[in-house]
């Protein structure tokens, strides 16, 4: 939980923050959330031809078909999303800075949230 004063402060620096001003910053942040492909769908990924293999094995566990599809989907989104950081943060030629602690608060981000979606399939 943040403190009210940290929740205040938020707020301001959110009704100064009024986005990209030409049309040139405009046509780039549009495209922001598309350039590492973690918007589109797990179905229409290349990590589409994963899933049923997955949904097949929890199946054979015992879990019901739409528990084992949700469960499948949870995996195979954290999954996508732990290679996307590897990629951003360890692979590539970004700055000392945002190397391996940024990669590690990513991730943990990603495995916190597997867990959150997870939570409720599994009772």
């Amino acid at each position: 939980m943040t403190s009210a004063k940290r929740h205040a402060a938020n707020q301001r620096n959110a009704r100064r923050s009024s986005g990209p001003k030409t049309d040139q910053g405009k046509r780039r942040s549009s495209v922001n959330a598309m350039q590492h492909g973690l918007t589109i769908p797990v179905e229409s990924s290349s990590w589409a031809p994963h899933q049923q293999s997955i949904e097949t094995l929890l199946e054979s566990e015992g879990m019901e078909t739409s528990q084992a599809r949700d469960l499948a989907l949870c995996i195979l989104n954290y999954e996508r999303n732990l290679h996307n950081q590897r990629e951003r943060y360890l692979n590539s030629q970004t700055p000392a800075q945002h190397k391996p602690e940024h990669a590690a608060r990513y991730l943990k981000r990603a495995a916190n949230q597997l867990i959150k979606q997870c939570k409720g399939l599994i009772n």
